[in-house]
């Protein structure tokens, strides 16, 4: 840490005097366990310095420098790797994952995060309803979005009905899902049920009966199927086998956005265990469906709050507690251009899922706990609605250096940046253009999905800002986010606001050290510099130089984590075990 603070002058003056003591002191008291050399070890640091080789001892950073400086400081049994003149990052972090659902889906369900049509999906729910007992739940994956298949539409009732009729079937969507009429039946749901607050059940309009389509608040009618039926013990297995797809991806780290108590110790049990290989923040779910009374309740009987843990496993805050949708249900001031549900769009503003009396006494009593708010926030009027909320909270208690953080900000106001900033909070956003751009466009309209995930005017307003993934794949490629970031392009509708683009090093940054920061952790991960937790990637391409056509083809070569590989590719040109 000390030898970070010096800058480039200074730590080369210590490094000097390291090398010196490494032949003067005992080996075993100073020196690395391991030597990366030969390569391009890019630290982002505090000027993105690229050094050449890379020393650790134990768990942690010992120095970076010249080969020749940290050769000097290897231990009698030290590991020399060279790595060949391949780039060297930071662990990359996903500041906004659900790992623990995505995990599960990917172990339990049937994956249609890729399929190019209905038919297949259909095709894939139906293999699995053939190995399932009649009666018994089939679920899938999400991480879909209706543009990326053929048809142009999501799946509804008449389409599963043939190949389900003996079971019930959920598709999940990101704020939707989507049940067969065996699954409806069970949940009640007939054309007399009513769409709930903040929620809508979709409705044929010539027929009047539900499609299968439930949105926001009422895709809640079918919580108590898909990731509810898992056990811990699938619940652990399912972990531990979604951080390896993770650590294979580059990624050391996570922000759970949201979980319940359960799911919480089933994280314990895995970071008890010692099997843990990747660094998980978690964020406590509250039911916003509960009374104040309740929610102060819930929060008054934990014994700890934000920050509470340590740099494998710890609480970051309370998320996402979500004050309007997603694509489709984001609140906005203007209406929308296509509204689902069929409704008129021009009546049609997004969903407000929590009242705005009973949110503020919600912010305001995890102010007065000591839990810092991690809130959902798509639109912008909903935006308006957190920032009043949080302003609120701050004149009674003030947020200063808590770091409280808005989520996603999927479309935003140049006027709303002074005030993100004055209350010196901290943007989540997701690469969401990437994976579902045409969405925005169908709902929002060209313009308003342009200028959505302004990550060039949040950070030239001075707002540090994190990146991540969201609801999508598991694992999903911080290459994928870094090269959307980069280049704006999306992943089947061509470049979508380049006014947006950020530089090769403001998206690594983004993944890095931002996100570390963002978990108060930027002291101990997210650079590659001395003192710090040894997490790092070994890249196939050169991340800064690579054409930007190719940021989103990079492969990971290895992984670390506190000082040990934790993934390595095989036959790799580089092998760090």
């Amino acid at each position: 840490m000390q030898i970070a603070a010096l800058g480039i002058g200074g730590a080369a003056s210590l490094l000097m005097m390291l090398g010196a003591a490494a032949h003067a002191a005992a080996p075993a008291e100073i020196g690395a366990d391991i030597i990366l050399r030969n390569g391009k070890i890019v630290t982002v640091d505090e000027k993105f310095t690229v050094r050449e080789a890379i020393a650790i001892r134990g768990d942690r950073i010992l120095a970076v420098g010249s080969d020749r400086q940290m050769l000097a400081l290897a231990g009698p049994n030290a590991r020399i790797v060279d790595l060949k003149g391949h780039t060297v990052v930071p662990g990359m972090i996903d500041g906004h994952h659900h790992f623990l659902a995505k995990s599960v889906d990917a172990y339990l369900g049937v994956d249609i995060a890729l399929a190019q049509s209905i038919e297949e999906v259909k095709q894939k729910i139906a293999d699995k309803v053939a190995r399932t007992p009649p009666g018994e739940l089939v679920y899938t994956t999400s991480g879909w979005l209706p543009a990326q298949f053929k048809e142009n539409r999501p799946p509804v009732a008449a389409d599963l009905d043939p190949v389900s009729p003996n079971h019930p079937v959920v598709v999940q969507g990101g704020h939707s899902v989507y049940l067969n009429s065996y699954a409806m039946k069970q949940a009640g749901i007939t054309r007399d049920t009513p769409s709930p607050e903040g929620g809508v059940i979709e409705k044929d309009p010539r027929t009047g009966e539900p499609t299968g389509r439930l949105m926001e608040n009422a895709a809640h009618l079918a919580d108590r199927w898909p990731r509810g039926r898992a056990t811990p013990e699938e619940k652990l297995a399912a972990l531990k086998e979604g951080q390896r797809k993770m650590n294979a991806a580059g990624l050391t780290g996570v922000r759970e956005p949201g979980i319940s108590p359960a799911d919480m110790r089933v994280f314990q049990q895995l970071h008890d265990s010692g099997e843990m290989t990747l660094r998980v923040s978690m964020n406590y779910s509250l039911d916003p469906s509960l009374s104040i009374e309740q929610l102060t309740t819930q929060l008054q009987t934990w014994g700890v709050s934000t920050g509470f843990g340590d740099h494998m496993l710890r609480l970051d805050g309370i998320g996402e507690f979500g004050i309007d949708g997603g694509f489709e249900g984001a609140l906005m001031s203007e209406h929308y251009a296509i509204a689902p549900g069929h409704e008129k769009a021009e009546e049609y503003f997004g969903l407000q899922r929590i009242p705005t009396e009973k949110f503020d006494q919600a912010i305001a009593l995890m102010n007065r706990l000591n839990w810092r708010a991690t809130i959902h926030t798509a639109g912008d009027k909903a935006l308006d609605l957190v920032l009043d909320a949080y302003e609120k909270a701050n004149r009674e208690q003030p947020l200063a250096r808590k770091r409280w953080t808005v989520e996603h900000l999927l479309y935003t106001r140049p006027d709303q940046y002074r005030r993100i900033k004055d209350l010196g909070l901290v943007v989540s956003t997701q690469f969401h253009g990437y994976m579902a751009g045409q969405d925005m466009i169908n709902f929002w309209g060209e313009q308003r999905a342009a200028g959505s995930t302004a990550v060039r005017d949040w950070l030239d307003a001075g707002l540090l800002v994190g990146g991540g993934s969201d609801w999508s794949l598991l694992p999903a490629d911080p290459f994928w986010m870094m090269y959307f970031f980069v280049t704006r392009d999306t992943r089947l509708w061509g470049v979508m606001g380049p006014k947006q683009r950020v530089t090769r090093p403001e998206a690594l940054r983004m993944m890095t050290i931002n996100n570390a920061y963002i978990t108060m952790e930027e002291d101990a991960k997210g650079s590659l510099e001395p003192g710090k937790l040894a997490d790092l990637v070994v890249l196939s391409k050169d991340y800064l130089s690579v054409p930007e056509a190719q940021i989103k083809d990079i492969e990971v070569l290895a992984t670390m984590v506190g000082g040990k590989v934790v993934f390595q590719r095989p036959a790799a040109a580089v092998t760090l075990q």
